[in-house]
């Protein structure tokens, strides 16, 4: 991966780890996520307390955005050229940016709100299956477990006082990249993140589907060693599947954030 070889692609990739770098804001303060009265978000946070819509869609977008910072400390700032882990980290921007996307989109109160508490009923689940994890191996331990049964009470019954006529169900990374592939329709950011997914996983056919081997060794018993090298091209087109989710949901978020106006 060198800028001789790949000028067009090394300037899009600068403009945007320029535009990663002007995010930072939002990983280290709290300022840019103030929200003011009258908002919809107020409103969404209103019902949902202590599970606030607010915390879930920032919280995701920090993620996204300390994951894309990397990225860029990996390949400029170090200026390191590794195959593989570009995409373990493009591949967590786009699922941390993809389910603010999920919870800010909808126009409907009714649905942020419903995804919001279902997006922290996945959060109980996986938590309380870490946790009972930990605590077989170390059974001292098991007095302090979370109680998932506890936790998903406390939503139902948050939802409940809405009055909203929805039910809670843990979504899936599939399902919610499913649900917000259209709202940014420049790059098929269900597909990137299963290629990229691939990649954190070890799959031989995301290295087959995109990366050209620099050179081939036959090896014995008819086995073909590869040498793969990565290539600006293939991590810009990764990179903004990843970038436009998350500019999308910084706007959106935004957008709820400010008062409404009374005119």
């Amino acid at each position: 991966m060198r800028r001789e070889d790949e000028p067009q692609e090394f300037a899009v990739a600068e403009l945007y780890f320029g535009e990663i770098r002007s995010w930072l804001p939002y990983r280290e303060s709290a300022q840019p996520w103030q929200i003011s009265a009258g908002s919809q978000l107020a409103g969404d946070d209103e019902l949902t307390a202590p599970y606030r819509v607010s915390n879930n869609i920032a919280n995701a977008l920090v993620s996204a955005i300390d994951h894309l910072h990397t990225l860029d400390s990996l390949l400029i700032g170090a200026g390191a050229s590794h195959t593989l882990s570009p995409f373990t980290l493009i591949r967590g921007a786009i699922e941390s940016a993809a389910q603010a996307a999920w919870i800010a989109s909808p126009q409907e109160p009714q649905l942020r709100v419903t995804r919001s508490l279902s997006l922290s009923l996945k959060e109980a689940q996986d938590r309380a299956n870490a946790y009972g994890e930990i605590a077989s191996q170390r059974p001292q331990h098991a007095a302090t477990l979370p109680d998932f049964k506890e936790d998903e009470a406390e939503l139902n019954e948050i939802l409940a006082k809405t009055g909203f006529s929805s039910k809670l169900k843990a979504p899936s990374s599939t399902q919610i990249l499913k649900d917000v592939r259209e709202l940014v329709p420049r790059t098929s950011v269900l597909s990137i993140w299963q290629l990229c997914s691939g990649f954190a996983h070890a799959r031989q056919w995301a290295s087959d589907a995109v990366l050209t081997p620099t050179t081939a060794v036959s090896l014995a018993d008819g086995v073909t060693g590869k040498h793969n090298r990565p290539t600006m091209k293939i991590t810009v087109w990764a990179m903004t599947a990843a970038m436009d989710l998350t500019r999308y949901s910084l706007d959106r978020y935004t957008e709820l954030a400010q008062a409404q106006s009374t005119d």
